[in-house]
Parts: structure tokens; C-alpha cells; sequence
């Protein structure tokens, strides 16, 4: 049971936080929410490389979520039932 809970949650977390992650920086979440934190020493929070890094993060979350899926598709087809409870 517990190989495929897994796997499962790690395809939901880094999903998640990669669809987060790939996202975010480019709507008005990301400027409201660094609003407090950016001052003026800090505004390369607010750049486009910054940006761009931290949603190329997000999509190797993606590629990752995605190798998970991949890992635990093959181990149902193959008819592993795990530990058994």
C-alpha cells in the first residue's frame, strides 16, 4: 500500500508546487506579495531573471511530478500491490 502512496504524494506536491512555482511570478500574486518584502535594496525580486529562475524551478517540479506519474503508472500495470496494508 504504502508503494503507491508514495509515489502519489510526491506527484501531488510536486505538482502543485510547481504549477505554483512556474506561474506565480508572472501575476499580480507575486507583485502584492512581495510588496512587503521588497525595499529598495531588494527590487531584483522583481526582475525578470529572478522571475524566469524561480519559474524554471517550477517546471522542473513539473518534470518531476511527471517522472513520479511515469514510476507509478509502471509499478499499477505491472500489478504491484505493495506491502499489502
Amino acid at each position: 500500500m504504502t508503494d503507491r502512496i508514495r509515489p502519489a504524494l510526491r506527484i501531488y506536491v510536486f505538482g502543485v508546487l510547481g504549477a505554483f512555482l512556474a506561474t506565480a511570478p508572472w501575476t499580480a500574486v507575486w507583485d502584492e506579495g512581495t510588496f512587503f518584502l521588497v525595499s529598495s535594496s531588494a527590487a531584483w525580486v522583481r526582475s525578470g531573471w529572478f522571475r524566469g529562475a524561480v519559474s524554471g524551478l517550477g517546471i522542473l517540479d513539473l518534470v518531476v511530478a511527471a517522472r513520479e506519474a511515469a514510476l507509478l503508472w509502471r509499478l499499477l500495470r505491472q500489478g504491484g500491490e505493495g506491502d499489502g496494508g
